[in-house]
């Protein structure tokens, strides 16, 4: 039971730091490459290793919102 609740809080805080960077402004949520910049700058680590483990499911969940 913990490790799904550790998952579903996993996904949150990705969720989160993707309306994070998107609320900056400051690059095209497509541009993986400037939304990883971003991440490190702002200290979003989970983002980072999500993107560098599911490209296709961050381009998911930046298109419908949801999760693979």
């Amino acid at each position: 039971m913990n490790r799904i609740k550790d998952e579903l809080a996993k996904r949150d805080r990705i969720r989160q730091q993707v309306l994070l960077i998107r609320n900056t402004g400051e690059t095209n949520m497509f541009d993986v490459e400037n939304v990883k910049r971003l991440a490190y700058y702002y200290n979003c680590h989970e983002l980072i290793n999500y993107l560098n483990t599911d490209r296709a499911g961050y381009i998911n969940l930046i298109l419908t919102g949801k999760f693979n």
